[in-house]
């Protein structure tokens, strides 16, 4: 247990000055007690006593400020707000004031909100919608909101620019909760809030080499300022050990959904499973690359030696068609966006100097699709809630890559690029994760290995019906227990940051 005169003695602590390759500025190293701890960890330290809410904020605030500038993960500081609030947490809440961080795609009330884009950069909520409003009940303290693509798509956006994966610099952290994910990978919160609206909670996970759950549809309370559930997005964690995920999706539950209430999950089971492996990844698409599957492979062995019983099987979906009736079905609804800018700007779609090359290219396709084809589109996903019920049928959970293809590099996608180019490069690498969005199931990505190609993280993704979100995180936790990953850090990180 850390002690207060511990605390004070090094929070007050010399930093010492390092050259970072590739980043022009120098980098502090920091003398940081609390990296070791998870969120249910900091928690326990305020309600005994041995720090309180407000020495918690004072340290993640430092990491942030220290580490952000190489990273870029910070969308909007909100540290006078964490100051004040750390102030009033109770020490009875579930995280009595530990720090957090939220992606920029959620509203909180008073605080700033803009997706990634130019086009939202003034727009403050006046409300928190209830998932943030339960995330705060809790205990947890935002410091901040974090870095996303512009409107989800891409890897950057021109508002913000892209997160640098802390594991190599030059490498993205992929997908729109790549923000929080540098984030919790860097050390600077053991916890933070993503979305998931085709993978956005798993493949920056798998980027980062940590833990991400997407929830099933209605599990958790609303995101949304309707107060209802958005077909694809739902709101979930991402963290470096289970127990924290399970925390969190415990405190941010809707007690009265369509869903039983889950409650906290607090550990592996010893119910044994019969997994199916889809190794080749969706059709249509190219199979992983090999060094992707080399992981996987080696995850089959851990599962059965686990005693799961583990088998091979073709992916149910068509990745191609699901990509093209994607598109009819979902750009489309940018159109009043486009609209929108356009009305302000007074010019034509690419030249409204409010929403990026990528962004505008990419409404301008919505407008393509005839109402034959966006009527196709809605037909197709409406259709899709049996997609995988032969497969459960048989089998408790679906295993694959969490993404066909390596962590994209810094730079690989960016908002200069047009839509029709990269669209397909964007579609491959969410191959394997969207359409658990589209069904409404729960899924995880699990970090269990790193490419011998690149030596960049790579994550394992399971997948259960809707509903069986207990059953993910009991899997989670004999995983974690078997192949522990909490203790390994990235290099640029505030456990220690290369010379």
């Amino acid at each position: 247990m850390l002690s207060r005169r511990a605390f004070l003695a090094s929070s007050g602590a010399a930093a010492t000055v390092v050259a970072v390759p590739g980043i022009s500025q120098a980098r502090r190293q920091l003398d940081d007690p609390f990296i070791a701890y998870d969120a249910v960890g900091m928690a326990e330290l305020v309600k005994s006593g041995d720090v309180t809410a407000a020495e918690l904020a004072e340290v993640v605030i430092r990491r942030a400020e220290v580490l952000n500038p190489a990273l870029n993960f910070m969308a909007t500081p909100t540290f006078d707000r964490a100051r004040e609030n750390a102030t009033k947490m109770s020490r009875e809440t579930r995280f009595a004031g530990v720090p957090v961080l939220v992606k920029d795609m959620v509203d909180v009330g008073g605080v700033r909100r803009t997706d990634g884009s130019r086009f939202l950069a003034s727009n403050v909520p006046v409300q928190s919608v209830a998932y943030t409003a339960a995330l705060e009940s809790s205990g947890l303290n935002i410091i901040g909101t974090t870095v996303v693509p512009e409107f989800a798509n891409g890897l950057d956006s021109e508002l913000y620019g892209t997160a640098r994966n802390p594991w190599d610099l030059e490498y993205s952290c992929v997908a729109s909760s790549s923000g929080s994910a540098c984030a919790v990978a860097a050390g600077i919160v053991p916890l933070a809030h993503g979305t998931d609206g085709g993978g956005s909670n798993r493949l920056p996970t798998s980027a980062c080499n940590l833990f991400g759950f997407k929830p099933s549809r209605g599990r958790m309370l609303s995101g949304e300022t309707y107060g209802g559930h958005d077909v694809f997005k739902t709101n979930g964690p991402i963290s470096r050990t289970v127990r924290d995920a399970a925390a969190l999706m415990e405190v941010c539950e809707d007690p009265k959904g369509e869903l039983a209430p889950m409650g906290f999950v607090e550990g592996p089971s010893s119910r044994r499973l019969r997994i199916a492996y889809t190794r080749q990844g969706a059709s249509g698409f190219a199979p992983p690359v090999e060094s992707v599957t080399a992981v996987q492979d080696n995850a089959v062995a851990l599962l059965q030696g686990l005693g799961h019983d583990v088998v091979e099987i073709a992916h149910p979906i068509n990745g191609e068609e699901y990509a093209e009736k994607f598109r009819w079905a979902f750009l489309p609804k940018f159109a009043p966006m486009l609209e929108r800018a356009m009305q302000i700007s007074g010019r034509g779609p690419l030249e409204t100097g409010l929403l990026s090359h990528m962004a505008a290219t990419m409404m301008v396709e919505g407008l393509s699709y005839t109402p034959d084809q966006i009527a196709q589109g809605l037909a197709y996903f409406e259709s899709m809630a049996g997609t995988y019920a032969d497969v459960f049928g048989e089998f408790d959970v679906i295993f694959s890559a969490t993404s066909p293809v390596e962590t994209p590099q810094y730079g690989a996608i960016r908002h200069q690029d047009d839509f029709a180019h990269k669209g397909v490069d964007l579609e491959h690498i969410l191959s394997m994760t969207s359409p658990v969005n589209a069904v409404g199931d729960c899924a995880m990505n699990v970090p269990l290995g790193f490419s011998a190609e690149t030596g960049m993280p790579v994550g394992s993704m399971f997948h259960a019906p809707m509903g069986h979100d207990a059953l993910l995180l009991q899997l989670a936790y004999e995983l974690e227990q078997a192949q522990p990953w909490a203790d390994q850090w990235a290099p640029f990180s505030a456990k220690h940051i290369p010379t």
